[in-house]
């Protein structure tokens, strides 16, 4: 059974996030004094998945709320460029079972940049990403493919089975410079540009971890180690505790300038695969946020114009 039919278990959510931040309910642009729906940390688009809603994005400037992508079964992954241009799309290709297509979409006038089919095998569904210059895709591990380097055009460059007698499996990053992050076991690698090695760059002592994201700087990285979220140097160095509830922290995201995080927090499964969280922001500034509601006025809880309650989302997030 496909992964989409999961979300029939989702039900509607409460706030569960902080609302302190820029004004009583945290929706007051602390610079203007306007109420705006969202506080505002600058300028960025926030895009996340939810349950059967598709994709949203939110204007953190404004604090409109509006749908990216409509819902769509067929659809298996989605990025977005980070200056905003391009739309890639992974879905399923309705002839071969076995197969995907993969669109570039241009976001302001809706043209289809490139389109190409991709072979992924009996069931490998992938969430490709647009490297930071938009030159190259990187294609999450599959069991029958392992890491992908396609370009545009889905011409494979490298094809990355496995490292040191291990296959490639989990979760991949791209960094700034055209390397990418990659785990095994509790290791976190990062390759070459050629992809023709790799380095170790931290061994974690967390029973579980994850959701590692780098920030575009390239200076820093956010991880999930255990029920919270964690700030290291890209170096490997000042490994620091950021959050602190009752509950699960989940998901980190970069701002654009690197200074602030979108993170999930409340996280909650709702059956085997199904889950959601709420969003809030913190800076990225190696200090401990408690995020449990009404406990740290630091916290943002991130919320749509006219809306008190924090937007849920249950799949990817994104900051551009």
């Amino acid at each position: 059974m496909k992964k989409h039919l999961y979300w029939i278990a989702l039900v509607l959510l409460i706030s569960a996030c902080s609302k302190a931040g820029g004004g009583d309910d945290g929706t007051t642009d602390p610079v203007t004094g306007t109420n705006t729906g969202a506080t505002q940390l600058g300028t960025g688009i926030l895009y996340y998945d939810w349950a059967t809603e598709g994709v949203n994005k939110l204007d953190l400037k404004t604090g409109v709320k509006a749908t990216f992508l409509p819902y769509n079964t067929r659809r298996n992954g989605w990025d977005v460029s980070r200056d905003n241009t391009w739309l890639l799309e992974s879905r399923d290709d309705p002839d071969d079972y076995d197969g995907e297509i993969y669109t570039i979409t241009n976001v302001k006038d809706n043209t289809i940049v490139s389109q190409f089919k991709k072979a992924s095998g009996y069931a490998n569904l992938t969430n490709p990403l647009l490297s930071f210059d938009k030159k190259i895709i990187l294609v999450p591990p599959t069991f029958d493919d392992g890491v992908l380097i396609l370009d545009l055009q889905g011409k494979i460059l490298f094809n990355l089975v496995s490292f040191q007698g291990k296959k490639f499996d989990g979760l991949v990053v791209w960094m700034p410079d055209n390397t990418f992050l990659f785990s095994q076991g509790n290791n976190l690698y990062r390759t070459n540009t050629t992809f023709t090695s790799a380095s170790l760059v931290k061994t974690f002592n967390f029973d579980t971890w994850g959701n590692y994201t780098p920030s575009p700087d390239g200076s820093k990285l956010a991880l999930r180690g255990g029920n919270h979220l964690w700030l290291m140097n890209m170096d490997g160095s000042n490994l620091t505790q950021i959050t602190e509830s009752n509950g699960i922290e989940v998901w980190p995201t970069f701002s654009p300038d690197s200074k602030y995080l979108l993170i999930g927090c409340d996280y909650t499964p709702t059956n085997q695969l199904g889950h959601y969280w709420h969003q809030a922001i913190i800076p990225a500034d190696f200090n401990k946020y408690n995020v449990e509601e009404n406990a740290d006025k630091r916290v943002i809880i991130v919320t749509a114009k006219g809306q008190k309650t924090a937007e849920a989302a249950s799949g990817i997030t994104l900051w551009r």
